[in-house]
């Protein structure tokens, strides 16, 4: 395998968690939500699936929710991991089926979250 033409600044780790996504429709301004499933992802960005057809598109803003089921983290009460990030590539895995396979490159880098003391926060 030709590692040469590798163009990641990070390694990317395979997991599958829940995640949830919002974001502002791009000529509405309504608000967009959705959930999918994670399938990879790295301190540059991740690559999910999701299910229902939601208006993305390339260059629009995200605001995600992972489900981080840790247990040793949860003591200090940080089961979700939280970020921004942008649209970059959208997939279909056959043409005009789902799910739809959403490349983002995060913004703002990831962090851990108490949902429960989130609950005031603006979600998008």
């Amino acid at each position: 395998m030709d590692f040469s033409a590798e163009r990641r600044r990070f390694g990317r780790i395979r997991v599958s968690l829940d995640v949830q996504y919002c974001a502002n429709h791009p000529g509405t301004g309504e608000l967009l939500q959705g959930y999918g499933r994670l399938k990879d992802f790295s301190l540059s960005g991740l690559f999910f699936f999701s299910d229902p057809p939601v208006a993305l598109v390339p260059g629009q803003i995200l605001t995600l929710t992972i489900t981080a089921s840790l247990p040793d983290l949860d003591l200090f009460g940080t089961s979700h991991i939280r970020a921004r990030g942008e649209v970059v590539r959208l997939e279909t895995v056959e043409p005009n089926r789902y799910p739809l396979g959403i490349a983002i490159n995060f913004l703002e880098g990831p962090t851990f979250f108490n949902p429960a003391q989130a609950l005031t926060e603006a979600r998008c």
